[in-house]
């Protein structure tokens, strides 16, 4: 749910960066914190703990300190982010934190920070209930593009990444992203649930929140939106079906506005060994998620396409309010 605090904080944001590109606190190499917005046990925070862990195994490397700063979609935790500048402190951000700051008109977009790496992916999945009449994703668009009000889509709070994936599935097969006909539900677990006991029509959701009705037999995947097909699952890609959309729920690492070229370069080496770690490979794995690298430079171009098209997204389908522009 979007926190109560988020005007406040939202309006504090263009002072706090201000003091962070001014004046950080001074680098201890000793340690390193990661603040992960979200609370324990939460992806965010188990993306932390793989990468302390990774980090433990490797010589000379920091000891890692990890602070939760649940609320907002993740802009909670950046609005302390940045209250606290250093350049031993590093936020883990991703896809449903940079849509929040679009929604919520954050006046510090994620390209205004420092990145330093992209980690982890779990890609979307198109699924309709076991026993649904649609049997393939040409049935699914056929359908939709016939009446789009007869074909619901599940997803988490309106407005949020679900709502998000379901207006771009639509945009990619040729429909008016205003049409989309989106029942929200308070979780993206919870939609997962009302697909799987066929009370709603559809739904794309990352393959994460699906796991539990998949095992459970109670969901036909039609597609993943990967870049390549699930090893877990056994589907065609959007791609394949020639449906011109990828989304994946990613994840990763930024460090302060301003942060020198050395003091980056030191982290992104950090980043480099956490994702070159078996622990790693083996944490994220256990979650079903896919290790995704990207360095500082191609995880910046990747941030600012992803905040380009996920603002058209909420513009094209009327839901992003003139004063985000």
């Amino acid at each position: 749910m979007r926190s109560t605090q988020l005007p406040r904080i939202a309006g504090i944001l263009p002072c706090l960066l201000g003091l962070v590109i001014g004046a950080a606190k001074p680098v201890d190499s000793a340690e390193l914190r990661m603040i992960a917005p979200s609370a324990p046990g939460s992806g965010w925070d188990l993306l932390a703990q793989a990468a302390k862990s990774a980090l433990a195994g490797e010589p000379g490397s920091p000891d890692v300190v990890i602070s939760n700063v649940p609320g907002g979609g993740g802009t909670v935790g950046l609005g302390q982010f940045l209250a606290g500048a250093s350049d031993t402190t590093l936020l883990l951000t991703g896809l449903t934190m940079l849509e929040a700051t679009i929604v919520n008109r954050s006046p510090v977009m994620l390209d205004r920070l420092t990145p330093i790496a992209r980690l982890s992916a779990d890609p979307f999945a198109v699924v309709v209930p076991v026993g649904s009449p649609v049997t393939s994703l040409g049935d699914l668009a056929t359908a939709m593009k016939a009446d789009p009000n007869k074909i619901s889509w599940a997803g988490g709070p309106a407005r949020g990444i679900d709502h998000v994936a379901a207006i771009l599935f639509a945009r990619a097969i040729g429909l008016d992203m205003a049409r989309v006909n989106y029942v929200p539900f308070l979780t993206s677990a919870e939609a997962a649930t009302a697909v799987g006991e066929d009370h709603v029509t559809a739904a794309i959701l990352p393959l994460a929140e699906l796991d539990a009705e998949l095992k459970a037999g109670r969901l036909r995947t039609l597609a993943v939106a990967g870049p390549g097909r699930s090893d877990t699952i056994d589907a065609p890609t959007l791609g394949e079906l020639d449906v011109p959309l990828e989304l994946v729920n990613w994840r990763g690492l930024i460090a302060r506005p301003g942060l020198a070229a050395a003091e980056r370069d030191r982290l992104a080496h950090m980043a480099q060994l956490i994702a070159a770690s078996p622990r790693w490979r083996e944490a994220i794995a256990r979650k079903g998620w896919q290790s995704a690298y990207l360095d500082p430079e191609a995880f910046g171009r990747f941030l600012r396409a992803e905040q380009v098209r996920l603002k058209e997204a909420l513009k094209g389908a009327g839901l992003l309010k003139p004063q985000s522009e």
